[in-house]
């Protein structure tokens, strides 16, 4: 009887306490990583701005997901260029190129069909001692309710896995590619 009582009064206490601080997380997450590349600008970018170069560096591959399946639309490379997967690990999504600056930038809208949050990507190229330097940028904004700012937490540890593992496959591929300057 007096376990019964305290658990009685231990676990909304405890739901209060969880659901308090998840106040008090933020409600938009942001991931930014970078990396210098040996090769130009010019010589990566393609490789950025072509959604179906993609599925050769990002995770979003048959390596990651052996049933995905990719569909593309809308220009092939650029602004308005449109990236659809869906795969039984990864889940199904879309990429949408919003702009591309040569050589330069590109920033696109990702969505998953398993989530309302909307990502907001953006690359960026500057020439660095006879290289580049890449910086990736990943932000979501999040709704305004403790379950979807606890959420968020693990969606920002997903969006640094994404954006490490896609700038290490990145690299790889340029190396193998042999691109140099």
């Amino acid at each position: 009887m007096k376990l019964l009582r305290i658990m009685l009064i231990a676990l909304p206490c405890t739901a209060a306490a969880f659901f308090g601080a998840a106040y008090f997380l933020p409600s938009k997450i942001e991931v930014q990583r970078s990396i210098h590349l040996q090769q130009l600008p010019e010589d990566i970018y393609p490789f950025l701005n072509n959604p179906t170069e993609w599925e050769n560096w990002s995770v979003l591959n048959k390596l990651n997901d052996p049933s995905m399946i990719h569909l593309y639309g809308g220009p092939m490379q650029g602004k308005g260029a449109r990236l659809q997967w869906s795969g039984d690990r990864v889940g199904s999504g879309q990429l949408l190129f919003t702009e591309s600056i040569e050589s330069h930038s590109l920033i696109y809208k990702q969505s998953d069909s398993s989530d309302s949050t909307t990502t907001l990507g953006t690359f960026i190229l500057t020439p660095n001692n006879g290289g580049t330097q890449l910086v990736w940028r990943q932000q979501a904004v999040l709704k305004q309710t403790p379950l979807s700012k606890m959420y968020g937490l693990w969606h920002k540890y997903k969006m640094q896995q994404e954006v490490e593992q896609g700038l290490v496959g990145l690299h790889k591929l340029l190396q193998s590619k042999k691109i140099k300057i």
